[in-house]
């Protein structure tokens, strides 16, 4: 496939636009585990078919506080399943009390939204991006170099990427508080 062409298959495109985006700065912090997050992103894609036209995106994800998810495995109705299943689900209800998962949800603010179109090289207009960023100080701010179109498949790449990186923390914190057990 050429730069700048689409393909007719869309599932392609998705995973071509995830696996292509490139995370050149990260925030230094993780998402926050008592509260709300904003990560503020800067997308940087040249346009399709316009060398030397350079998009840059800017707004705001944020990344909603972990939530703690407890099974409730006495009020589930089983049946259907054969013996294995049904042996592993009554190992699962009377350990329910020591499993927990993390719900992270996000929102995609637009009220501070922006974009726009300049001519220049792509390393040139990444350099001043990432140097701006950089020298803002900012924690929890994010420049990624990704396609133009799907380039909203690289804020859900972003958001996984923080997702993974945090968990460990939040955990943490969660059961020092005495939050998850």
């Amino acid at each position: 496939m050429l730069r700048g062409e689409v393909s007719s298959n869309p599932d392609f495109d998705r995973w071509y636009a995830a696996k292509s985006a490139r995370f050149l700065v990260e925030p230094s912090h993780c998402l926050e585990t008592f509260g709300n997050t904003l990560v503020n992103y800067h997308l940087i894609s040249e346009l399709d078919d316009h060398p030397g036209k350079i998009r840059v995106r800017e707004g705001r994800l944020e990344a909603h506080q972990p939530l703690v998810i407890t099974p409730h495995f006495q009020e589930t109705e089983f049946e259907g399943f054969g013996d294995k299943a049904r042996e592993y689900f009554d190992f699962l209800k009377e350990n329910e009390e020591h499993l927990r998962v993390l719900q992270y949800g996000y929102h995609l603010k637009s009220d501070n939204f922006s974009e726009q179109i300049v001519t220049d090289r792509l390393s040139a207009v990444t350099e001043r991006v990432k140097a701006s960023v950089l020298a803002s100080g900012d924690k929890f701010a994010a420049v990624v170099q990704c396609v133009d179109e799907p380039w909203d498949v690289a804020l859900v790449e972003l958001w996984l990427r923080e997702v993974n990186r945090s968990a460990k923390t939040n955990i943490r914190d969660l059961q020092k508080s005495g939050r998850l057990f």
